[in-house]
């Protein structure tokens, strides 16, 4: 996927997690607007273009938002790093008003369910995401380094 076509996709699914529990917190919006200044994910003209746009569109029907997104998901071939993407930026968001509702754990569930990124490296970079049962993966991980003799293994 091209760099502007993720930067769409990537900044619908923080306006769905802005608005999945029914209330847009300032908070969030100032989430959002931190991500873009103080980090690659976004240009301003991304953001200016399109958040009030893609606020009113969620804000109308929120269910067609959603389901319009995860069909995006699903049918776009994005790699581990998009993937994980998706999932800093709606745990950022979700997490910026300090608490997280039902429906903001339900958000990154179903978006969780449209993603193919294995469970150990969402554990790997988030560390234990107890509602999505990522939990200690590391313990049951055998790693082979370069300097092991796999060659002896029968």
């Amino acid at each position: 996927m091209d760099n502007k076509n993720f930067k769409n996709l990537l900044l619908e699914t923080a306006v769905s997690a802005i608005a999945c529990d029914g209330s847009v917190d300032d908070r969030e919006i100032d989430a959002l607007r931190s991500l873009e200044k103080n980090s690659p994910y976004f240009s301003s003209d991304d953001l200016s273009k399109n958040l009030d746009k893609f606020l009113k569109n969620c804000e109308k029907n929120l269910q067609k938002f959603q389901t319009s997104l995860f069909n995006k998901i699903k049918k776009t071939k994005l790699n581990i790093l998009q993937e994980l993407t998706l999932m800093e930026i709606s745990l950022r968001i979700i997490s910026a008003d300090e608490k997280e509702e039902n429906d903001e754990i339900n958000f990154i569930k179903m978006l969780r369910s449209n993603l193919s990124i294995s469970d150990l490296i969402l554990y790997q970079r988030f560390g234990k995401i107890e509602y999505l049962g990522i939990l200690d993966l590391e313990e049951n991980f055998v790693e082979f380094k370069d300097n092991d003799e796999s060659d002896n293994i029968i």
